[in-house]
């Protein structure tokens, strides 16, 4: 190609791009009209500037934006992305030094769907209720005669713990890099994240829920970062991870299966809130390759060199 053309191209790209930077500004719409003598190419405007974004070195997410919500970029580390996901709706949660070394107890197959919940006559571990989650655990284990009395989850097999022993452990790898460190600990008395087991989750009505291949559920209760610093109290709750036992025919789950789900969840515990939108991570909804990725990697370095508007 000539490159005269080329570079007429290129600036005839980025005057484009000013312009359509300025209507985006203006129009604050995630859909756009068609650019005036576009027509006849069949180009509309969301495509064209997803196009010019790609060309110049911008993102999709630059070029669309929810109407009345701020923008939320992915970042680019390398050749690793930092999905905006990782943030709640209340801001970045993460443990911070002062909480460290996080202790993390994990049940020997205890299950928690024993105790019913009086009004719904469901499992106080029904998915609807898990702002509940960190309360009911803190009570059992602050009662001992019921602690020891939690029965084995149906389904359960000793396996199923190395799995999630082993996937909770694939994120130590980042204590060499000081964002964080955390401990196996036997006493459910000493813990602040605790994993219990179920054989499957129901909703409030006490109905299984069997799609979506949905593996487990994390539960946390934070408190505002500024407010603890400068000295309000606040009555912690420990944060509470369920890991099902069985697929949704039935069968036993299996170990592979369960590291990841172990895995995924406790990358929910440290922090990263949401799922992130790439399948081939593990924090997607789609466990990805089942291990932690570049991305999932770049995002918890990320969130873990914020400061917190929250912590657990």
């Amino acid at each position: 190609m000539d490159n005269d053309i080329v570079k007429f191209g290129l600036a005839e790209s980025r005057r484009l791009l000013f312009q359509i930077k300025a209507q985006l500004k203006r129009l604050g719409a995630c859909r756009m009209p068609a650019l005036p003598g576009m027509a006849l190419l069949g180009i509309a405007l969301p495509a064209l500037v997803l196009i010019l974004l790609v060309a110049l070195g911008g993102t999709a997410a630059e070029a669309y934006r929810a109407p009345g919500r701020p923008a939320a970029a992915a970042r680019s580390s390398g050749s690793a992305t930092v999905y905006p996901e990782f943030r709640s709706s209340f801001g970045t949660i993460r443990w911070i030094s002062d909480q460290m070394p996080i202790k993390v107890y994990i049940a020997p197959g205890l299950t928690l769907d024993s105790i019913i919940d009086p009004q719904l006559g469901a499992p106080m571990t029904n998915v609807d209720g898990r702002d509940r989650w960190p309360d009911l655990v803190a009570d059992v284990v602050s009662n001992p005669q019921q602690f020891q009395s939690l029965p084995i989850a149906q389904g359960y097999v000793p396996e199923h713990y190395q799995a999630a022993l082993q996937g909770i452990n694939s994120w130590k790898a980042f204590e060499r890099d000081g964002l964080f460190k955390f401990q196996l600990v036997n006493d459910p008395g000493d813990a602040d994240i605790y994993v219990f087991w179920t054989n499957h989750f129901v909703n409030k009505l006490g109905l299984g829920l069997f799609q979506n291949d949905i593996r487990g559920y994390t539960a946390k209760r934070s408190f505002p970062y500024k407010a603890i610093m400068s000295g309000k109290q606040a009555q912690f709750k420990p944060v509470v991870t369920l890991l099902r036992t069985t697929e949704a025919n039935g069968i036993t789950m299996p170990a592979v299966k369960m590291k990841a789900s172990a895995a995924h969840e406790f990358g929910h515990a440290l922090g990263i809130e949401g799922h992130s939108p790439y399948p081939s991570d593990l924090m997607s909804v789609y466990y990805g390759r089942g291990a932690i990725s570049t991305n999932d990697a770049a995002t918890i370095r990320y969130l873990y060199h914020l400061t917190p508007d929250l912590i657990p």
